[in-house]
């Protein structure tokens, strides 16, 4: 230290001054992530950023044009944060993670806050972001980029998953040229989807909540593959692999059945048994 105040000593009047201004007014690069991108912002050492903190003269019955509002539990914890106007705040249409919260954690009991009304909408949405910002790790908004994830589980469920549908994507072109060949590459695609069907790549709350609807509902597969090849199979005259291998299917994949798709699947397979049986049953020409 001693010798490069030596050499700053040494340069003209007015780079020392330069320097010791440089030195006295300092900043810091600050850079966080929230859900309108990578917020930069420049500070110095006492210039940290502040704790937001609810506004004291917001209404809290009939917000002013547009408003940031949060959801509590009865412990005053914060988590779910939401913009809107009107009646949103109090509204109960949310995505499936804040229902099974509040009905499975909460029993049906929490509180609204609004933390600042009166509000543009650009003000609005930056408030939002900031807020969602600072309470992340408690919140179950499905949109929050603050929220932990597991990177590398991230990546290879993503791997698997698209290797997986280049697979299924291969299977139907060939389909017009060699049915049996597709056949087996659905079959192949289906066993695949073992590999990243269970992973859940969410830490924290979200991932909690997200563990739960698995174990309650179950898994998505690849419904894809199993609409191509119980059509395939029913083209080769194997209708009873194709019943054999949907019910094997829905038994791993049960939330797969919300699909428009399985209900194709149930009718096809239902009109080639029927069909198969009235064969059978038919006298001998």
């Amino acid at each position: 230290m001693a010798v490069q105040d030596s050499i700053w000593r040494k340069l003209p009047t007015g780079l020392s001054l330069w320097h010791a201004g440089a030195e006295r007014f300092a900043m810091k690069l600050r850079a966080r992530l929230t859900n309108l991108g990578i917020e930069i912002s420049l500070g110095g050492d006492d210039d940290e950023p502040r704790l937001l903190e609810p506004s004291k003269d917001a209404d809290q019955e009939n917000p002013r044009r547009n408003y940031v509002y949060a959801h509590l539990d009865t412990a005053g914890q914060f988590f779910y944060i939401g913009k809107g106007t009107g009646r949103r705040a109090w509204s109960t249409e949310r995505h499936v993670l804040w229902h099974r919260y509040v009905a499975k954690h909460l029993k049906g009991l929490y509180n609204v806050r609004i933390l600042q009304d009166n509000l543009s909408e650009e003000e609005a949405e930056q408030l939002e972001s900031d807020w969602i910002a600072q309470c992340s790790e408690s919140l179950v908004n499905w949109i929050n980029m603050g929220r932990a994830t597991d990177s590398d589980a991230l990546e290879r469920h993503n791997k698997l998953r698209d290797a997986n549908r280049r697979l299924i994507k291969q299977a139907k072109d060939i389909e017009k040229v060699e049915l049996r060949q597709a056949v087996d590459m659905y079959i192949q695609a289906i066993e695949a989807a073992k590999d990243y069907a269970p992973c859940n790549f969410e830490k924290g709350l979200v991932g909690m909540l997200i563990d739960e609807e698995a174990a309650e509902f179950g898994l998505n597969g690849e419904i894809e593959a199993l609409d191509r090849l119980t059509l395939c199979l029913i083209k080769l005259g194997r209708w009873s692999e194709a019943a054999e291998r949907t019910t094997s299917y829905f038994a791993s994949y049960k939330r797969d059945l919300n699909f428009c798709a399985a209900e194709r699947i149930a009718k096809r397979i239902a009109k080639a048994t029927e069909r198969a049986k009235g064969q059978r049953s038919s006298p001998a020409g």
